[in-house]
């Protein structure tokens, strides 16, 4: 049994997967099941953490630093 999954998304970012798909051969529902598969087997692992480190460093580069209570604040502790 499939069901279907709706979800809002960049277009140039669906158009690219899309164009990668293709060239693997594949289309983006098969990328997209095969995503989804990962993730619930724990073979996808998706870092937060890693992104907002990247964040953290951008705004450390440019000056924009927050205090300790906001960075804890953020990270729900």
């Amino acid at each position: 049994m499939t069901t279907k999954v709706i979800f809002n998304t960049n277009k140039r970012l669906k158009e690219a997967a899309m164009k990668k798909a293709r060239k693997h051969g594949l289309t983006l529902s098969a990328v997209l099941n095969m995503a989804t598969e990962a993730y619930v087997d724990d073979r996808l692992m998706i870092s937060a953490f890693e992104r907002d480190l990247a964040v953290a460093r951008a705004q450390a580069r440019a000056s924009k630093g927050i205090s300790l209570e906001e960075a804890l604040k953020s990270l729900g502790l």
